[in-house]
């Protein structure tokens, strides 16, 4: 029976994770150990073997997640990190510490349970799997989210510590591709070497082959000296070129060939010139797509998508508790990032109001994360005073979220009024179907009504079936 240490201050969190990991399942036997203060946690590390130890890394206490890690370590447990707000920072402290991997909170139970699975036939087979290698410094990588997509960006981001690897970030414009590439390179042995950005849809194709690969004097008009190229620039250091889907047909063979030969000729010269870069492409195009309609080379696709990252649209980035059925999203965390950072370098403290910061957080951000902090920046400079207003919101936003029809609080005003006029204090039971009485008056999509209430639609209509409000028959749709 394998022995796992669970590490969290909160008794409950514990309880919870005792609960669900000593289900077993899958041929999985477990003996649940747990600790509330970092202290006992070394004390049992110290007096007894561990297969696994899953800790949070914000303890309330002197010690972290990290420091137990440490003290982890040269003992061969396996170490799972939980974390509340997940950063690439700590991603990547956690690689370099050596944890076998880390999950954000609210975790999904199941893929909670097959990650202990996976850190207990390790520990059984490789005794602890030690990491070896240098890794570099943390650098600051100004990536907000801890959705279970952004984890597994941080996930990707912090494996490529010591790869050289061509990478290729896909995903809609305004997400963050490019701050992606440049973390990348920050996190590697590469950070103290340049990184060179360029655009390719913006240059025609003669001119991008010049700026890559540079030019030898006289090799056409205007080319009055040689001028090296960005990929000689970038010697020892990383390009970024971002969308690269707008490339033609001629210039993925020359851009195929760097790739696979590490060496190039300038544009009217005959030299062949080695180069050392790390290269990572970027698109907001399906190039695999492109590569069946023939508009983009199958070969030159696989070469750059060594590694693969899909940066994930705003409007995808959240997750659902498992335990409160309340979902949980990035733009909270996007808005206040905006917001202290415009406050920071006006030198006054901006707010947003609580009903305008539902609206923000409910429109769909089609420009992503690049629309969201210029949204932000109009709404700081021209509203009516530092707290920004519904009334202040763009046109677009307001129509929007009207769209999306929400129960209205002003709609549970009657409810609250009747609780008030009671002679006496509502059981659960009278509260909730008063609630469901509201809900079903205001709004009529039955699938809205049971995200409202944190439950499936299976539950929703056992619900209405027990409080007498329905049969339970209408499409819950």
């Amino acid at each position: 029976m394998a022995r796992v240490l669970v590490v969290d201050d909160s008794r409950e969190t514990c309880d919870l994770l005792e609960l669900l990991l000593g289900q077993g399942g899958e041929g999985m036997d477990l003996e649940v150990v747990k600790a509330t203060r970092p202290e006992d946690a070394l004390e049992l590390l110290k007096s007894r073997p561990f297969e696994v130890m899953l800790s949070d890394i914000n303890l309330e206490a002197n010690l972290d997640g990290l420091d137990l890690l440490r003290a982890a370590k040269p003992l061969g447990v396996e170490t799972i990190l939980l974390t509340g707000f997940g950063t690439l920072e700590k991603a990547l402290e956690a690689v370099k510490e050596g944890a076998f991997d880390f999950i954000s909170k609210p975790w999904n139970n199941e893929e909670l349970k097959a990650l202990v699975k996976r850190a207990v036939v390790r520990r059984e087979n490789q005794g602890g799997g030690k990491r070896s290698g240098r890794v570099p410094p943390l650098q600051k990588s100004l990536m907000i989210g801890s959705s279970p997509k952004m984890m597994e960006v941080y996930r990707t981001i912090a494996s490529l510590q010591n790869s050289r690897s061509t990478v290729l970030i896909s995903g809609e414009s305004g997400t963050g591709k490019e701050l992606v590439a440049r973390n990348i390179h920050q996190s590697s042995d590469r950070k103290d070497r340049p990184f060179v950005a360029i655009n390719c849809g913006a240059l025609t194709e003669s001119l991008l082959e010049s700026e890559l690969f540079g030019h030898e004097k006289g090799s056409f008009t205007g080319a009055i000296s040689d001028k090296k190229g960005l990929f000689e620039e970038a010697s020892g250091g990383t390009i970024f070129l971002d969308e690269i889907g707008e490339t033609s047909p001629s210039f993925q063979v020359r851009l195929l060939r760097v790739l696979q030969e590490h060496e190039l000729r300038r544009v009217g010269g005959s030299k062949v010139i080695s180069v050392d870069v790390r290269v990572i492409a970027a698109t907001n195009r399906d190039l695999n797509q492109m590569v069946k309609a023939g508009k983009f080379r199958e070969d030159l696709y696989y070469r750059l998508s060594v590694v693969e990252i899909r940066m994930p649209a705003v409007r995808e980035r959240h997750s659902r508790d498992e335990h409160t059925g309340k979902i949980l999203s990035d733009a909270p965390l996007l808005l206040d990032h905006f917001l202290a950072e415009i406050s920071l370098k006006d030198g006054q403290t901006y707010s947003i109001r609580p009903d305008a910061r539902r609206m923000l957080e409910r429109y769909s951000w089609p420009g992503n994360v690049r629309e969201m902090g210029n949204v932000i920046e109009h709404l700081t400079q021209l509203s009516r005073g530092r707290e920004i207003t519904p009334e202040d919101l763009p046109e677009k936003i307001r129509e929007e979220v009207a769209n999306k029809a929400p129960v209205l609080p002003d709609a549970l005003a009657p409810l609250l009024e009747l609780i008030d006029s009671w002679d006496h204090l509502p059981t659960l039971e009278e509260l909730e179907r008063r609630y469901i009485q509201v809900l079903l008056k205001h709004e009529s999509r039955k699938s809205r009504i049971a995200e409202i209430l944190g439950k499936d639609r299976t539950t929703l209509y056992r619900k209405l079936k027990d409080l007498g409000l329905g049969d339970g028959a209408e499409d819950l749709a």
